[in-house]
């Protein structure tokens, strides 16, 4: 907080930019974990995907993605593709040989979050996606949709084999979005599970009757803006209210919780897709984010107490920064740089 100055008024601190962050150290970061992972990691073996993709992101939006291999990377990601016709998408790790069809289908499962983010990470790296087989990624999708609208991320054996809620419908407009596969989905029942997840604060939840979140409320809102769905979006005032006044200095993610820096993308995105990102107040989010910013290693904590930056709460104080307008622009549907999509 600023201090009274000698005729009375309160010195306020100056402004931030980019160049009060260890912008290197965040890229060498990113371009790190590429190659190795620390062992705290080994628990999202499953994801390998989606850990490449804060990285990749993150390097593009803070300027570096040519510093990379680019194609070397864009034949990693497709290495992971699915091969089956009717079982088409990304697996999140590197697919395991079985004797039989069946045992495959069983074992490895493409899924849904990290078929979306090989894609957004193929746009970025600016492959052409000829090679993804739509017809395949239809037939996932098919099966991902559940009869509520909600989407599962993984289809083994049944639709009950893992989780559902509107973090993966995001991911499933995402891949409509970038795909052009919306006739491969029921849209009116995808749009009535957001809506009914919609509490009575305006904000959104992980499904009916839960409650208000930073994440859901943008993944809800991303998904609606991609389908054309966001503009007769009801309680549009309530839901601005309820984002904005999850800003004290940074971002919370709900109602009574602290500050987290993954929350100005998150938060602010939604501000953003709303139609009222300036509403954002970057000096004061940009002052949090630099309070977690780990300048030995480069890198963000969750918060400015955590003793490490972890890989997902680096990549989205990066965005948050975007968002704060010391970076380039966001894309904010697809989350991902504007340069690239």
């Amino acid at each position: 907080m600023g201090e009274l100055g000698a005729e009375g008024e309160c010195d306020v601190e100056p402004e931030l930019t980019i160049d009060d962050f260890v912008v290197q150290k965040h890229g060498a970061y990113f371009k790190k974990h590429m190659q190795v992972m620390p062992h705290h990691y080994k628990t999202m073996d499953t994801n390998r995907l989606t850990l490449l993709y804060f990285c990749i992101s993150g390097l593009d939006i803070l300027g570096m993605v040519d510093d990379i291999d680019k194609e070397g990377v864009i034949e990693y990601i497709y290495s992971y593709m699915s091969p089956l016709p009717d079982h088409g998408g990304f697996y999140g790790y590197p697919r395991l040989r079985f004797e039989s069809d069946e045992q495959d289908k069983c074992n490895n499962q493409p899924h849904i979050a990290n078929t979306y983010v090989a894609l957004v990470m193929l746009l970025i790296l600016g492959d052409d996606l000829k090679r993804i087989d739509r017809e395949a990624v239809a037939h996932s999708l098919r099966k991902w949709q559940l009869p509520d609208g909600s989407f599962c991320c993984v289809h083994g054996i049944s639709s009950l084999d893992s989780e559902n809620d509107i973090r993966f419908v995001y991911c499933a407009a995402s891949i409509c979005y970038i795909l052009d596969l919306w006739q491969a989905v029921d849209l009116e029942q995808m749009a009535q599970f957001i809506c009914g997840s919609q509490s009575y604060d305006g904000a959104f939840g992980m499904g009916p009757a839960c409650e208000s979140h930073g994440g859901c409320t943008y993944c809800a809102l991303a998904a609606l803006s991609m389908m054309g769905r966001l503009p007769v979006l009801p309680g549009k005032e309530g839901l601005v209210d309820w984002c904005v006044k999850r800003q004290h200095f940074g971002f919370q993610g709900r109602i009574e919780k602290p500050m987290d820096s993954c929350y100005s993308f998150w938060v602010g995105a939604s501000l953003d897709l709303l139609g009222v990102g300036s509403f954002i107040d970057g000096r004061s989010c940009s002052r949090f984010l630099k309070e977690c910013e780990s300048t030995p290693t480069g890198g963000f904590q969750k918060f400015p107490e955590v003793k490490v930056p972890d890989l997902l709460h680096s990549y989205f104080s990066v965005c948050g920064l975007s968002l704060c307008g010391l970076l380039g622009p966001t894309n904010s549907r697809l989350n991902m740089s504007q340069r690239a999509f």
